[in-house]
């Protein structure tokens, strides 16, 4: 079959939703759903009816068919996904992130949809309940700033460990890579022995920051500020 326009699937959408509330679905509902003309929607339906996917009756009474059912709810299911997301875990406007939504279900990629319900589900069954890193980054978009125990961790015996990147280390100062959180200077520092888990003490720095050396698995080490602050650590006491 060929596939479907945005515009018809958002018809789809528009007749599964209705259908929900009301024993019969008419073009005047979906009209008003969709605030368009009903001239728009009677060309939409013949096109519908004749790929099999409505049945639309004399009286203007509209119908899906089984395959019209399990397209539309798979539509209304990526609408309701990404508007979740938008809404509950990126804090966005209801109205903005049911707008936007809307626009990207019809393009979205049913792998990159799954990641993000594995998301949803992952935070949601929190055992903690909202997860802190989340709570940090609701206070960050109130107020542009990181929260102060945000960019920190409990270690053993509950102490508390300052993570950080490299290029804020003080001559001296060791850490332990956490991760490399950018993946145009990934491949050259793995290959340098900067991975996680590694430890790493500061040397030497220039001036003005540019270039860090370091010491790691006993080897002397420079590194440009950029790769640097690419490498999140765990400060060593």
């Amino acid at each position: 079959m060929m596939a479907l326009t945005p515009s018809l699937e958002d018809y789809l959408e528009a007749i599964w939703v209705i259908g929900q509330k009301k024993r019969v679905v008419r073009i005047k509902d979906i009209v008003k759903h969709l605030g368009v003309k009903a001239a728009s929607v009677i060309g939409a339906m013949k096109i519908l009816a004749d790929r099999g996917l409505v049945v639309h009756e004399r009286y203007g009474y509209v119908d899906l068919t089984d395959k019209g059912v399990g397209i539309a709810r798979n539509i209304y299911h990526r609408h309701k996904v990404l508007t979740k997301f938008f809404h509950e875990i990126l804090g966005v406007d209801l109205g903005i992130a049911t707008k936007d939504a809307c626009k990207i279900e019809h393009y979205i990629d049913k792998k990159t949809l799954e990641r993000i319900v594995k998301f949803i589900e992952f935070i949601e069954t929190s055992p903690d309940g909202e997860p802190l890193w989340l709570s940090h980054f609701y206070h960050f978009l109130k107020t542009g700033r990181r929260p102060e125990s945000c960019g920190k961790r409990w270690g053993s015996g509950g102490k508390m460990k300052q993570i950080t990147t490299l290029n804020k280390l003080k001559v001296g100062q060791k850490g332990r890579v956490v991760k490399i959180l950018t993946s145009e200077v990934k491949r050259r520092l793995l290959d340098m022995g900067i991975v996680p888990g590694a430890e790493i003490k500061i040397e030497k720095t220039a001036p003005l920051g540019d270039p860090v050396d370091i010491l790691v698995k006993g080897y002397h080490l420079s590194l440009r500020k950029e790769e640097a602050s690419a490498i999140t650590i765990e400060v060593i006491e």
